[in-house]
C-alpha cells in the first residue's frame, strides 16, 4: 500500500563555529559535544513519536553527515543507509568563510546598495546570496541566486519524488540553516518569522503529494524536550 510521503527537514546539530559564532556555509567544522547529544536526543525523540523513517539523506558537509548517522543511530534505525547529495548544502560564503558572523553580516548590501540589518535578512534572502556571489566572493566558488535555488528545490524535489515512487513514508533529510531557511522562503513565504532563529537539530516538517509540498511544522525542537505529538 501506497503511503504518504513526509519529508523531516532537520538542522545540524551544533558545531565548533556555531559556538564561536562564525560563519559556516561550505567550509566545514565538526559538532561540540552539545552538537551530538542534540542529536541522539532528537533521534530518541523521533522514534517515542513512533517516526520510523524509510530514507534518510544529508548534505555532504560532515556536520550534517555525523548529526544524521547520530539521530539514526538513537532510533534504532543503524542499518538504514545514509545518503549524501551535494544539493543540499548550505550556501557558499565566498570569502566570508570562518569570519565572525557579525562580520558577515554586515557586510551583506541590497540590490538598492544598501545594507542589509539583521532584522531585514530573512526577509531579503534572495539579495543577500547575490550580494555574496557579487561583492563577497574571489573565490568564484559561490551560486548565484538562481542557481542556489534550483540547486535546494531540485535536490529536495528529486528526494521526495523518489521516495514516492518506491511507496512513500517518512524520509529524513539533513541540512542547513541558510539553505532551509531558503527553502521555507520558496515553498511557504508566509511562514519566514517562524524561521527567524533556525535551531540546531530542529525540524520542518513537509508533506509532499501530486507533485507539491505543504509546510506543517516549522523550526520544531518539541522532539528534544520530549514533549512532541505522535506524528500524523
Amino acid at each position: 500500500m501506497t503511503q504518504e510521503t513526509m519529508l523531516y527537514v532537520v538542522r545540524h546539530g551544533q558545531t565548533m563555529f556555531n559556538l564561536l559564532d562564525r560563519a559556516q556555509g561550505w567550509a566545514d567544522s565538526p559538532l561540540t559535544p552539545a552538537g551530538e547529544e542534540a542529536a541522539a536526543q532528537l533521534g530518541l525523540g523521533l522514534s517515542r513519536s513512533g517516526v520510523v523513517f524509510s530514507a534518510a539523506w544529508s548534505s555532504d558537509s560532515g556536520r550534517a553527515r555525523d548529526t544524521g548517522r547520530i539521530l539514526l543511530d538513537h532510533m534504532g534505525q543503524q542499518a538504514l543507509p545514509l545518503h549524501t547529495d551535494r544539493r543540499l548544502r548550505e550556501w557558499c560564503l565566498g570569502d566570508m568563510e570562518g569570519l565572525p558572523n557579525r562580520q558577515f553580516l554586515s557586510s551583506l548590501l541590497g540590490w538598492d546598495g544598501r545594507p542589509i540589518s539583521i532584522r531585514e535578512l530573512n526577509a531579503r534572502l534572495p539579495e543577500a546570496v547575490e550580494s555574496i556571489h557579487t561583492h563577497l566572493d574571489s573565490t568564484g566558488m559561490s551560486e548565484s541566486y538562481d542557481t542556489l535555488r534550483a540547486r535546494l528545490l531540485e535536490g529536495l524535489s528529486s528526494i521526495a519524488r523518489e521516495t514516492a515512487g518506491q511507496g512513500g513514508g517518512n524520509v529524513l533529510v539533513v541540512s542547513h540553516a541558510l539553505s532551509i531557511k531558503l527553502l521555507i522562503h520558496l515553498l511557504c513565504p508566509d511562514r519566514m518569522e517562524e524561521a527567524a532563529m533556525l535551531h540546531n537539530a530542529s525540524v520542518c516538517r513537509f508533506r509532499f503529494a501530486d507533485d507539491g509540498f505543504q509546510a506543517l511544522e516549522l523550526n520544531d525542537t518539541r522532539y528534544l524536550d520530549g514533549s512532541a505529538v505522535p506524528a500524523r
